[in-house]
């Protein structure tokens, strides 16, 4: 039987340990960390071990989305690439996905605040 999504969230289980705020894709149904290039569902909103459930925000959620830097930093209102180990970069490793909407640029490895530019676009 088909299901719905209205909120945004939905909870997956994890192919393997991965951190908050990190992008994710399917792979066999479980959750797993999504490279630069590949494309995702949506970001992890907690920590979780491998085999555990996640709470995923949906890439089509409504929002913005909170998720993490890779080496370089993301200026505010910069764009957002798809980076390795399901992290986002200012330079293009992959699709772009978004845009920094914090108050101040992030630092390597830190969190900020992301708006979606939409599923596949």
């Amino acid at each position: 039987m088909a299901t719905q999504n209205d909120n945004g969230m939905k909870t997956y289980t994890t192919s393997e340990a991965i951190g908050q705020y990190i992008r994710v894709k399917l792979s066999s149904g479980l959750a797993a960390i999504a490279g630069a290039g590949e494309e995702s569902i949506g970001t992890t909103q907690q920590s979780v071990a491998s085999g555990s459930p996640v709470t995923v925000k949906l890439d089509n959620a409504p929002g913005t989305q909170i998720v993490v830097s890779a080496a370089a930093t993301v200026a505010s209102g910069g764009n957002c690439y798809q980076a390795a180990s399901g992290t986002i970069a200012s330079t293009i490793n992959g699709r772009r996905v978004g845009i920094n909407t914090g108050t101040a640029t992030s630092t390597s490895a830190g969190w900020f605040e992301m708006l979606p530019t939409g599923v596949n676009s």
